[in-house]
């Protein structure tokens, strides 16, 4: 009796137009009999205020449905204003192929519809595009078309909008002239509209320009009067954009004094706001580094620049954990999609398999078709997934194979460089910066050579690099005593690199003073894991049999110590490595990275 039972229910279903339709809607219930125009609108503040709160998923699911609730409305703005939603989330994620193509769509609408004002705003959206992906050109063209159309028709508040961007579009190409002229522009007229607010922003702008231009009073001049208006407004946040940009003005006029006053200030701000702190805190540290290496306490200074350069890799990991999240909300929103695609067909071919037969032979078709589209939709996740794996292993080795290329290009500027020098400590100089450069050539040059993108075989680069040194110095293999003990083969790149350079400038030492006539030479270089040590970790050993480096000497400090010696102490601070110097049958250098240091970087 069951089985009849679902037989008959199968026969049904096999006579009803079958269609699965997926439908949702972020409407509110008490606007479902309102009009197709109120639910566009209503539906474009919800995907805006989505993506303002960074739900970037149903924001794009409410966008859509303003889409097609525009559309039926059968009006070229309202489907105009659709298009322009959906460049924004494009935009905001990062895709801006994508955006510029929705930003196009609405200007055929507008311009179908009238609407010019809402054509002027979209070449200025589109303009915004090509800026960041750092197409001046195209930036310049459609801001140029902006201004064009907002003249004949007489909208000046947006006239006055694409001067600022051509103003920032001409500071780019340094046509500082050009940028002031637009940025007067821009002050005179909400200076006549009397918007105190955006006068005194675009003002902030001007001294921004005026300070790239290198007139330093009118900068600081134009900072001070912005200055006066945040305090007389109590803007906060104005008050602190203007210390942290007023130094740039006040350091070049030796007025070491108040930029130092400005960026104390400033700092004791960034705590008291909870502001954007990395980016702001860069700059204050750079301007205090600045002031300092101008007074001439160069230690200050560094500490200031160490700082600087602290807070600017907290500023690019975050942009990194953000391009990161906007490329999983494209995947993830990119897979919907195609799911939703991928059902449609499914659910057409379901009615042409139901309409075909019997109850039976529909309901057995009907388990064979799912069973098939479950298979290949697998085997095409598990294809996407393996091009999409082969093609970012590809793009890391472009990328080496890039960096190695310029890193050529620099080692040959520099011999080419010292082939023009006749001093000959300079062309020693520039030779060992030849070598440095080349050092770090050959770890890229690893990297795109084999499978591995982000590891380096430790072996074969530091081979090659004893090898090609030797060379560079005038020995042969046959006259030199070179060993290599590697007993730890890969290390990651980040690691690797300022291991290797440590390597280089030991080896160029025992090259340059080690060795002495009537003596065969002889280098040994060990990197080995000390796993079950009292401290673990990995230890680098450069032992040569020269007649040996005094500890008292290297350990001297003072504005006479070498390049290379502060550049192996700054690798190894770099490391958190401990750094040991013994006199044993020659110079034996010795350097421990701890356990901890290494599993930091992993996690990282």
């Amino acid at each position: 009796m069951n089985v009849l039972t679902a037989l008959w229910v199968g026969l049904l279903i096999g006579l009803l137009p079958c269609r699965l339709i997926a439908q949702s809607t972020l409407l509110p219930d008490s606007l479902a009999q309102a009009p197709d125009t109120t639910k566009a609108w209503t539906l474009r503040e919800i995907g805006n205020s989505l993506i303002e709160k960074g739900n970037f998923t149903l924001a794009k699911q409410a966008l859509d449905e303003g889409l097609v609730r525009a559309q039926a409305t059968r009006k070229p703005g309202e489907v105009g204003l659709a298009y322009r939603a959906l460049g924004y989330w494009y935009k905001t994620v990062g895709d801006y192929p994508q955006a510029l193509s929705y930003y196009q769509r609405g200007i055929e609408q507008f311009r179908k519809g009238g609407h010019q004002k809402q054509v002027v705003k979209n070449l200025r959206f589109i303009s915004l595009c090509y800026e960041r992906l750092k197409n001046d050109k195209l930036a310049r063209f459609y801001t140029e078309q902006a201004m064009q159309l907002a003249r004949k028709e007489g909208f000046d508040d947006l006239l006055t909008q694409s001067y600022e961007e051509m103003a920032i579009l001409e500071s780019h190409q340094k046509r500082f002239r050009e940028a002031l002229a637009y940025t007067q522009k821009v002050l005179d007229y909400y200076k006549q509209k009397k918007d105190w607010q955006s006068y005194y922003t675009a003002l902030f702008n001007a001294g921004l320009h005026y300070k790239n231009k290198g007139d330093y009073k009118r900068s600081e001049d134009a900072f001070r009067q912005v200055l006066a208006y945040a305090q007389a407004q109590h803007d906060e946040y104005m008050k602190g954009f203007v210390a942290a940009s007023i130094p740039y003005a006040l350091i070049p006029q030796n007025r070491l004094d108040e930029a130092e006053k400005f960026c104390r200030q400033g700092m004791v701000w960034l705590e008291t706001m909870g502001a954007e702190k990395q980016s702001l805190r860069e700059e204050f540290y750079g301007h205090l580094s600045a002031i300092a290496e101008k007074r001439g306490d160069f230690k200050q200074a560094l500490t200031y620049y160490k700082r600087q350069i602290a807070n600017h890799d907290s500023v690019v990991n975050a942009t990194r954990n953000q391009q990161v999240a906007e490329l999983e909300t494209r995947y993830q929103t990119r897979e919907k999609e195609e799911s939703i695609r991928q059902l449609a067909e499914t659910n057409n071919r379901q009615n042409r398999q139901i309409w075909a037969g019997v109850s039976g032979l529909i309901v057995l078709t009907l388990l064979l078709a799912l069973l098939y589209g479950l298979y290949t939709r697998v085997r095409q996740s598990r294809r996407k997934i393996q091009h999409q794996s082969d093609q970012m292993a590809l793009l890391m080795k472009e990328l080496h194979h890039r960096v190695k290329n310029n890193l050529a290009i620099v080692s040959s500027l520099l011999r080419l460089q010292s082939n023009r020098l006749d001093d000959e400590k300079a062309v020693q100089a520039v030779r060992v910066g030849q070598q440095r450069v080349e050092a770090m050539a050959l770890i890229h040059q690893r990297l795109y050579q084999t499978e591995q993108v982000t590891r380096v075989n430790m072996r074969e680069y530091l081979t090659d690099l004893a090898e090609s040194l030797m060379r560079a110095y005038g020995y042969e293999g046959e006259e030199f005593d070179l060993l290599l003990n590697i007993e730890l083969q890969e290390l990651d790149v980040d690691v690797a690199m300022p291991l290797g350079l440590i390597v280089n400038e030991l080896v160029t030492n025992s090259f340059k003073y080690a060795y002495t006539d009537g003596q065969r030479p002889l280098l040994r270089i060990s990197l080995r894991q000390d796993s079950g040590a009292l401290h673990p970790g990995i230890t680098l050993e450069v032992q040569d049999n020269g007649p040996g480096i005094e500890v008292a000497d290297w350990q001297r400090s003072g504005s006479r110590a070498s390049f290379g010696k502060r550049l192996i102490a700054s690798l190894s601070d770099q490391l958190e490595a401990q750094f040991e110097l013994l006199k044993q049958n020659g110079t034996l250098f010795r350097l421990h990275i701890p356990e901890a240091r290494l599993e930091a970087r992993l996690q990282a």
